[in-house]
């Protein structure tokens, strides 16, 4: 019975070592010395970084060669309790010189899906202060990892009673888990009707955007951080610098306004005191004259700039976001600075009248019916915002700066020589927005059924995305607009006007002689 017990604990007594995260074993009779290791590893580190292991607690052995004694603080620091350093105590050695310290390089392994990995090394028993450096986007606080002699693996905190080569031990430690912050930034449209990071607009309206970030948690090895939030915007968008609203004390932060947007500096000691506080900042820009058309988008990009190493707080990383602003034409460029013309795919609009020739782009003669010269209106159903065009040599109206959004198309001033189409004609624009933002297709509907349609492809990160190829719609069709040719007043031949004019005559000359007629036989009747 006693036999089955004692083999009974020693099964217990491997299970439980069997239990501890990493563990080195040691057989009865084997005594612990210098040269004991065991892997310990830290997880949840993004796998360029460089993570370097600093021993600052170490075992202490017999110098008669009986064994383990304890641990002992590592010459040159300062750890009230050796088995227990405190964060404060970690902090001032991370600050500190660490250049007599046991350094170990760890190794990292496969990264997973968000390029995070666990680093590995071979420890000796104590305490290691884990600091992490390098290329590195996030901000990580100092970790302490600990290797101990365990009695039976009965657990892996630090005891100091000794051991010898009769002790049944083995040596465990636990993994350190990465805390860290990863600094974000998130911007956004601000009641837009195409969602938050993209939306269209018109020329002169005014557009609402926020900026949504938190001041990242630095520990007590950082003694001066840098936190700046930054806003772009490109040349069609003009910022309105008399209402940025920021969330923060006005003696907490500076701000530089600039024409293309603003620099935030968040002050070293507030960041420093303020971890993982939220910052918001709203303001609002005008879309301009030179803003892009269709597919060349107006862009805001806000910025977080934040420092990421606590021995050089200038050595920083940075992280952005960017919201899409679009506006449309017809008969205009597929983009607002260059590519290729409507006109050379499809015209949305004609006038068209009777036959002639002109010089086309090509310096060739072509005949067309198109007409110049008429004058149109476009009006916004919704915000009545008018918009006038005068038709060119290819009959084709270019209106710019246009919303999304219901639309009425109606002739005001005809061609010389041709009577005015007063037909109101409805013109809808409608658009389709990529998750990111960026405009996927867009659409001009005249007339309940002539459309254009351009899909675009693109590739590339979310904030560099360039567009491949721009599909036009097979069903692309033109709009005729006719208008109708007054009769020319004939000079020669025909009765003309001739007739009309000599019969007035005659019918004033008569009128006249019945007049004076009169008048005499008045004259009479009185002298009698």
């Amino acid at each position: 019975m006693k036999k089955l017990k004692r083999i009974l604990a020693i099964v217990m007594s491997m299970a439980m070592v069997m239990g501890m995260s990493l563990s080195t074993f040691a057989a009865t009779g084997q005594t612990p010395k210098e040269s004991d290791a065991t892997a310990a590893t830290v997880s949840n580190v993004e796998v360029t970084a460089t993570v370097t292991a600093y021993q600052v607690v170490k075992a202490t052995y017999s110098t008669e060669g009986f064994g383990f004694t304890g641990y002992k603080t590592v010459d040159g620091l300062t750890i009230a309790n050796e088995l227990a350093p405190t964060s404060d105590e970690i902090t001032a050695i991370a600050n500190g010189d660490k250049s007599g310290l046991k350094a170990v390089s760890m190794s990292a392994g496969t990264a997973d899906e968000k390029g995070l990995a666990t680093f590995t090394a071979n420890l000796n028993p104590g305490y290691w202060m884990v600091l992490v450096s390098g290329n590195i986007k996030e901000v990580y606080n100092p970790m302490l990892v600990g290797v101990a002699y365990s009695v039976s693996g009965s657990d892996s905190e630090m005891v100091a009673d000794p051991l010898d080569a009769n002790s049944n031990w083995t040596l465990v430690t636990q993994g350190a888990y990465a805390k860290s912050t990863v600094p974000t930034i998130t911007k956004t449209i601000v009641g837009g009707d195409n969602g938050d990071k993209g939306d269209d607009a018109a020329i002169g309206d005014t557009v609402d955007f926020q900026i949504s970030t938190a001041i990242p948690s630095y520990s007590k090895e950082y003694t001066a951080a840098v936190v700046k939030i930054s806003d772009t915007l490109s040349t069609g968008l003009t910022l309105d610098q008399d209402h940025i609203v920021i969330n923060l004390p006005e003696e907490s932060y500076d701000i530089t306004k600039l024409e293309s947007g603003f620099v935030i500096t968040i002050y070293s000691d507030y960041v420093l005191a303020h971890g993982t506080e939220n910052v918001t900042v709203t303001y609002s820009a005008t879309l301009n004259e030179n803003a892009g058309i269709n597919f060349n988008p107006n862009t805001n990009t806000a910025t977080l700039e934040y420092s990421n190493n606590p021995k050089d707080s200038s050595d920083t990383k940075k992280t952005d976001d960017k919201t899409y602003h679009y506006t449309f034409g017809i008969d205009s460029k597929l983009f607002g600075e260059s590519g290729e013309d409507w006109n050379k795919i499809t015209k949305e609009l004609l006038k068209t009248g009777e036959e002639r020739e002109i010089t086309n782009e090509q310096g060739q003669t072509v005949t067309t019916t198109a007409l110049s010269g008429a004058t149109f209106t476009l009006t916004n159903n919704t915000s009545k915002k008018v918009y006038t065009a005068v038709s060119n040599e290819l009959g084709a109206l270019a209106f710019t700066g246009l919303d999304a959004g219901n639309y009425t198309l109606v002739e005001t001033v005809a061609p010389e020589g041709y009577s005015v189409n007063t037909t109101k004609i409805p013109v809808v624009i409608t658009a389709d927005y990529n998750a990111d933002g960026t405009l996927n297709w867009y659409k001009i509907t005249v007339d309940g059924s002539a459309t254009s349609t351009y899909t675009a492809t693109y590739q590339g990160p979310k904030t560099e995305k360039t567009i491949t190829t721009i599909v036009p719609s097979e069903d692309n069709k033109e709009t005729e607009i006719k208008n109708t040719k007054l009769s020319d007043l004939p000079s020669t031949g025909g009765i003309g006007t001739t007739i009309f004019t000599i019969g007035g005559c005659l019918i004033m000359i008569v009128a006249a002689g019945l007049f004076f007629t009169s008048r005499k036989k008045s004259s009479k009747n009185k002298n009698n």
